[in-house]
């Protein structure tokens, strides 16, 4: 998980800020038998009843509690041996996360153009700590993500001490774009239409054809698949003994065997793989970037 998300032992810790100048402490436990979310929400103000029913419903939606996942992992993991291995490697019945906001989400895959995990960890880091609100909750300091109204202001040299580099231009310019044009992209999700989605989410600055589609799977829970070094890599490993395919065989591939469940499939090809590869005898050249504790759902 990227800030402003911290992990704390076995929970996930995000600071939340709600206008005007309200702060909530979320702290995401899991249970596994029955698979449940434990939400803990602390504030310093009275929470209203409407801000409490918010906040339980949209953590719900980003980690997807209400997906039912027994289809894919019971059957079609069953059947695959690649998939298997991912699974007896501790991401059997592990759900997709979704960013809670989609400018939080498009800020992410603009950041993580060109970059290795670790420098994007850092980056997204910086920005929270440089540019999101703070509040301090049992004598530590949480940061919420940067709103587009605090991007716009900020001067290249602030967001280039961020770790940035040459995206400092399309941050800013995004967080304009946004604000000068009051741009809802939350509301996005409310469309079904995943064309509509990707070609509006293509009009902001730095975002092309890859960029789009990494948001939709990150921002809408949309089962899309993304072509990236990582995920090429995997696919020609694992299902085509290293041939050179092209990137439209490899889609046509990933949409006639998985379907709906690609995205999930995305997850488990990500995560861990140089790790469970070795389960199957192959040495898998690229390192993960994308952990997950076995504990996790």
């Amino acid at each position: 998980m990227f800030a402003p998300w911290v992990r704390e032992k076995d929970a996930l810790v995000r600071l939340f800020s709600l206008r005007p100048k309200r702060f909530v402490l979320a702290t995401v436990n899991f249970k596994k038998a029955p698979p449940t979310l434990v939400l803990t929400l602390e504030s310093k103000t009275k929470l209203e009843k409407s801000d409490k029913q918010w906040l339980v419903d949209m953590l719900s939606w980003n980690f997807a509690i209400d997906e039912n996942v027994r289809e894919f992992y019971q059957k079609i993991c069953k059947k695959d041996k690649v998939l298997r291995a991912a699974c007896d490697f501790g991401l059997y019945g592990a759900h997709l996360r979704t960013d809670p906001y989609v400018f939080e989400s498009v800020i992410g895959v603009v950041l993580a153009q060109n970059v290795r995990f670790q420098r994007l960890y850092k980056m997204q880091r910086l920005l929270c700590e440089k540019f999101g609100e703070k509040a301090v909750f049992r004598g530590k300091t949480y940061y919420a993500f940067p709103i587009p109204e605090c991007i716009t202001k900020a001067r290249f040299f602030q967001l280039r001490a961020c770790k940035v580099g040459y995206r400092d231009k399309y941050l800013k310019a995004i967080a304009q774009k946004i604000v000068k044009e009051k741009i809802d992209l939350d509301s996005l999700r409310k469309s079904g239409d995943t064309e509509a989605i990707r070609n509006k989410l293509m009009e902001l600055p730095g975002v092309g054809p890859y960029t789009a589609d990494l948001a939709m799977a990150i921002g809408f829970r949309l089962p899309t698949f993304h072509i990236d070094l990582f995920s090429r890599e995997a696919l020609t490993q694992f299902y085509f003994k290293g041939e050179n395919v092209s990137d439209e065989k490899l889609r046509a591939f990933v949409e006639k065997r998985w379907g709906k469940w690609k995205q999930y499939v995305m997850l488990l090809l990500t995560t861990n793989t140089d790790m469970w590869a070795k389960r199957l005898g192959k040495k898998f050249r690229l390192t993960s970037g994308a952990t997950s504790a076995p504990h996790n759902p």
